[in-house]
């Protein structure tokens, strides 16, 4: 198939928003293979989506996925040989790099079609839409709040820049830029999703989603934490949850676990956005000094953090997020 055909599937959405549930349903599919997060499309081809790429290029990129991203982690055997890899690709787009190599992926899971699951990607539903023009988006979203929650429990320990504040503008910054890019290339291309109805009824959403794929629905869908027992280990600090039966009790987690500080906090920062998407408010009444003054800290910490970032991608030395 030319690299201009090819029909691949994004997962997108907001971290701890439900991709990885999402990728698992999907990857139980028995036409489709979804591999660990890539990460690095922005980091190569943002400044090039349609240029050529030299031999010398193709073989640096693929250098540096086998050596550097979890992206393969689930690649059965030994790295593809440059030379192989290259006389395979139809033409040396970035598209027929991406669609060589991850077909080559899917094969080694008896899959005909591919996706990615890569939360980051909410940002850049255009960059891909460029480089792959019948690519299929599927957003997921999730009430910030128990996003938040969730991203804390994961990321705050070890990451500086994770904090409530950044929660709350990250949930709201990557849901807006994927709707916007999803207005602009259509229904046929994207389709929202809530985690929370996947999560009450995830037939009726996977039937649902099969159709907006063109795929038919296979009730293997729903067995997905079979698949992720074998690839994910018991011990796994970010999926363990995947490896069981959906769960409502991860569903409003934010009622009884998030302080009212807290609660305060992200409706202001999110509340317009939450409101929009039908997620309830609550009458929290105002914030306090203190609150206030905290407020003010994060966001300054966020506005200088996401200063110094934008000034390292413009000279290249720190990879798109």
């Amino acid at each position: 198939m030319p690299s201009s055909e090819v029909r691949p599937i994004f997962i997108v959405g907001v971290h701890r928003s439900g991709t990885t549930l999402l990728r698992y349903m999907l990857g139980s599919h028995s036409r489709i293979y979804i591999p660990p997060e890539s990460d690095f499309i922005p980091n190569f081809f943002l400044h090039k989506p349609a240029k050529d790429l030299n031999n010398e290029e193709i073989e640096r990129i693929l250098r540096t996925i086998f050596d550097r991203y979890r992206f393969v982690k689930e690649w059965q055997g030994e790295p593809p040989q440059p030379g192989p890899f290259i006389r395979s690709m139809p033409d040396r787009t970035p598209a027929a790099f991406l669609d060589t190599l991850y077909s080559a992926y899917a094969r080694q899971y008896g899959a005909q079609r591919w996706g990615d699951k890569t939360p980051i990607y909410a940002s850049y539903v255009n960059l891909v839409h460029e480089i792959l023009p019948n690519a299929q988006f599927l957003h997921i979203i999730r009430d910030g709040r128990d996003a938040v929650l969730s991203m804390l429990d994961k990321y705050e320990r070890d990451e500086f820049h994770v904090d409530i504040f950044f929660a709350a503008r990250n949930w709201v910054r990557r849901i807006r830029s994927a709707q916007r890019a999803g207005s602009r290339i259509g229904p046929d291309l994207y389709y929202e999703l809530r985690y929370e109805n996947l999560i009450e009824d995830p037939e009726s959403e996977l039937r649902a989603v099969c159709t907006f794929l063109g795929e038919p629905y296979e009730p293997g869908m729903i067995e997905y934490h079979q698949t992720a027992r074998e690839r994910i280990p018991a011990n796994s600090h970010f999926f363990s949850n995947v490896r069981n039966p959906p769960s409502r009790q991860r569903i409003g987690r934010w009622h009884q676990e998030m302080s009212i500080a807290d609660q305060r906090l992200v409706q202001l920062v999110a509340g317009k956005l939450l409101a929009e998407l039908g997620y309830p408010l609550v009458d929290l009444g105002p914030m306090s000094i203190g609150e206030q003054a905290r407020l003010a800290v994060l966001a300054t910490k966020y506005g200088m953090l996401q200063s110094g970032r934008r000034v390292l991608q413009a000279f290249g030395l720190f990879p798109p997020i």
